[in-house]
């Protein structure tokens, strides 16, 4: 046996010895994250079966946690990235990098907007905007007065709402790269409880009342991607436990469509149209990439979402409007239609 072959019979049985003792260490070694906070029924997988969860469980790459009803949960993972799971959740553990907890956008110019459109905005009957309102590259602006914007300005086709939606399609790109935690597909958002993250739907719909449970997390955040949104008549959007009615973010593809008599919450951004059923309220904003917004009777409040959980109501918003609109001038806004045309 030449000293060439020896060598290669050491390295190669040195290659084996190293594989068996990577083998033979302890998962924690190579885990990623830990399950904390376990409560009610958590199932966590192993081989081809599923078992009951323990606190300070390590857990692996590829390792799925499932929570039933009434089970809760968080995967703490090492980097400090933390995903908190409410019951009937299903997650796969990712490596570290990939871990992504749900955030809000940068919307810049675009955050003092209540309303901004792509094509048109138009209005019936009393509607109380509580911010800007804004529509580009369209210019057209139906329905003020009788509707009234108040604490904002009408912003059609000028500088300012142009700058306003590049903010918004960053915003939109933003969301649309948020990784999805959970898919509720065929699911109606209606009777279900979701603690902060990022849901996918194909379409969204809604129907009665949707809770969004903070767990207590003041600056909780929740991200809906969806092709569609449709709520029926007298839906509604609730947080409890100290979350903020503006750190909801949907994004939709197509369009929106609120019910006659809905109370929404949130940031919508999308690329179709928004239509605001009658006396439908929204605390949040209502952006349209590409599309129209329209409203009948309604209410869309951004200011809202400065005033602490619990002292807001859908009639609360309407005092806010209507305080707002005699404090800028007995309900007379400027109205910016942009540069005048050459001729």
């Amino acid at each position: 046996m030449t000293a060439r072959t020896i060598t290669t019979a050491l390295l190669f049985a040195a290659a084996l010895a190293s594989g068996a003792v990577l083998a033979q260490q302890p998962a924690a070694s190579r885990t990623v994250a830990k399950l904390t906070g376990v409560q009610g029924n958590v199932l966590v997988s192993q081989a081809d079966s599923m078992a009951a969860a323990a606190n300070e469980q390590a857990l692996l790459p590829g390792v799925r946690v499932i929570t039933t009803a009434g089970g809760k949960a968080t995967v703490a993972y090492s980097n400090g990235c933390n995903v908190t799971l409410g019951e009937n959740r299903r997650y796969t553990v990712r490596q570290q990098d990939a871990c992504s907890a749900a955030a809000a956008p940068p919307l810049g110019k675009a955050s003092g907007f209540a309303i901004l459109a792509g094509t048109n905005v138009g209005n019936v009957g009393e509607s109380v905007i509580t911010g800007d309102l804004g529509v580009s590259p369209g210019k057209a602006v139906s329905g003020f007065p009788p509707g009234k914007v108040s604490v904002g300005a009408i912003h059609a086709g000028d500088e300012t709402a142009t700058e306003a939606q590049k903010d918004a399609t960053k915003a939109y790109e933003n969301l649309v790269g948020q990784r999805c935690d959970t898919k509720l597909t065929g699911q109606d958002l209606g009777g279900l409880t979701l603690t902060p993250g990022v849901y996918c739907f194909s379409p969204a719909r809604l129907t009665g009342e949707l809770i969004l449970d903070a767990e207590g997390d003041l600056n909780a955040v929740w991200v809906f991607q969806a092709t569609s949104l449709t709520t029926a008549d007298k839906s509604i959007v609730k947080v409890i436990n100290g979350g903020g009615r503006c750190n909801i973010y949907w994004q939709i593809a197509g369009a929106a469509t609120l019910g006659k008599e809905s109370e929404f919450s949130g940031t919508i951004i999308s690329l179709g149209g928004i239509d605001a059923g009658e006396k439908a309220q929204g605390v949040g904003r209502a952006l349209s990439r590409n599309g129209a917004v329209t409203l009948n009777a309604g209410a869309i409040d951004r200011v809202a979402c400065l005033v602490p959980l619990g002292f807001w109501t859908p009639a609360t918003t309407a005092a806010v409007g209507v305080a707002g609109a005699v404090a800028v001038g007995a309900g007379i806004v400027e109205i910016n239609r942009g540069p005048k045309s050459p001729n």
